[in-house]
């Protein structure tokens, strides 16, 4: 038996102007994942082509929160990453199900309509391409959990700025997690906690729990960092790693007593 789970408003990106929002609503998304058995993300239907291919920007939604979920799994060791809805069985369904595989969600919970027939209502039978849909959302979530998440670079969370209502640190890592896919370059985020203490320094990277390395940190602008943050971040540069600041209008951080 294993625990899974998803947040609140996780597929509402990481916004703060609105009280429903993830950190307002949940604070730190990898402290809340932290000892989950299988990290999960909500798909409220948002990952459909006409979503997803129109940017609004101002880098305010965040498209890749199938990211979250899979870089805690990866983070923390964990094998599996769920999905409340998949896909479905039309061809916005199966965009939905192979936009999330590629993004590292493993354990697929799909949707294949099918009415019971209550209160003498003639039941509604199941599509015909929902049979070959859950094959191939099996197979593939299979075969993706028994591998090692091999991207090499991270890109930070800055959770603590998010929580003093930062938005440039909201847009700023929306921003740069598209790009960083525009250009063929996968990533997972790196969050305070991996950072501080769980990740390793070894072999000129951070080693998570799944014994994957990362190479180089993408930092957005930030407002705050911890000093056990900062102190990491001037070892891991030492040991051969490379931190990419992108300071926006801003010229680095500020610091604070961990």
């Amino acid at each position: 038996m294993e625990y899974l789970v998803h947040l609140n408003h996780e597929e509402e990106g990481l916004r703060l102007d609105h009280p429903e929002d993830l950190i307002r609503n949940e604070g730190d998304f990898f402290r809340d994942m932290r000892h989950v058995g299988v990290p999960g993300i909500d798909n409220l239907s948002q990952l459909v082509p006409n979503a997803v291919h129109t940017p609004d920007g101002t880098w305010n939604l965040n498209n890749n929160f199938p990211k979250l979920a899979s870089s805690a799994a990866h983070l923390f060791g964990r094998p599996k990453v769920w999905t409340e809805s998949g896909g479905g069985p039309g061809i916005d369904g199966k965009y939905s199900l192979d936009y999330q595989l590629v993004r590292g969600v493993t354990a697929m919970q799909i949707r294949v309509p099918a009415g019971g027939g209550g209160r003498g209502g003639a039941a509604t039978p199941a599509p015909p391409q929902g049979a070959m849909l859950a094959w191939y959302t099996n197979r593939a979530g299979y075969l993706m959990a028994i591998g090692r998440p091999a991207a090499q670079v991270g890109l930070y969370h800055p959770a603590n700025s998010l929580w003093m209502g930062d938005e440039e640190a909201d847009r700023g890592t929306t921003k740069l997690g598209w790009q960083l896919f525009e250009h063929q370059v996968d990533w997972d985020y790196f969050d305070e906690q991996s950072l501080s203490s769980v990740a390793t320094i070894e072999n000129g990277g951070f080693r998570n729990l799944s014994g994957q390395l990362y190479r180089a940190i993408v930092v957005p602008p930030s407002t705050v960092i911890t000093r056990t943050g900062l102190e990491r971040f001037q070892a891991f540069v030492k040991a051969g790693g490379k931190v990419i600041s992108w300071a926006g209008r801003r010229s680095w951080w500020w610091t604070r007593r961990s």
